[in-house]
């Protein structure tokens, strides 16, 4: 993964990052989301990563992408976390739990809340905040990768 930037936007191989906050700079990096979910999905048919963590599958569904692409895209560095999409989902350790706070969290029973060091970003270390939704089924309870943000730079 080649990675460059200037003052307005981070170059990773052929996506443009913008820094900026003005809304078209929002639209782009929701693009580069969508584009890395689909470029991620494509490599992974059945739409789950194993997590170490839980010893468990946490499975991507549209509406988890969808909530995914809002919040990475309000952020560059989020945007770029979502290029660490797989590290994420097999190596976040959850460090609590919560009930869903929004109408979008209903359908879970609970939301883990899980972090991961990011590896690759230089100088952009950042620690990720991963939210996974567990489905309310009793029986066959899943967990739906709910979202992705950047929390804090890596000092």
């Amino acid at each position: 993964m080649t990675i460059t930037e200037n003052c307005n936007n981070v170059y990773i191989d052929d996506y443009i990052i913008p820094k900026g906050i003005e809304k078209m700079d929002l639209k782009a990096r929701e693009n580069v989301v969508w584009a890395m979910l689909g470029k991620w999905l494509s490599i992974n048919p059945l739409k789950r990563k194993k997590n170490e963590n839980l010893n468990d599958f946490i499975y991507l569904r549209f509406d988890g992408m969808q909530e995914t692409v809002n919040k990475a895209a309000r952020n560059y560095k989020s945007t770029m976390a979502v290029f660490e999409l797989d590290f994420i989902l097999a190596n976040a350790a959850k460090i609590g739990t919560d009930k869903p706070k929004s109408k979008r969290q209903e359908k879970f029973s609970e939301m883990l809340i899980m972090t991961a060091n990011t590896p690759i970003f230089l100088p952009h270390f950042c620690k990720v905040k991963m939210l996974v939704g567990i489905t309310k089924q009793k029986r066959n309870a899943k967990k739906i990768q709910y979202s992705i943000t950047a929390i804090e730079p890596m000092l």
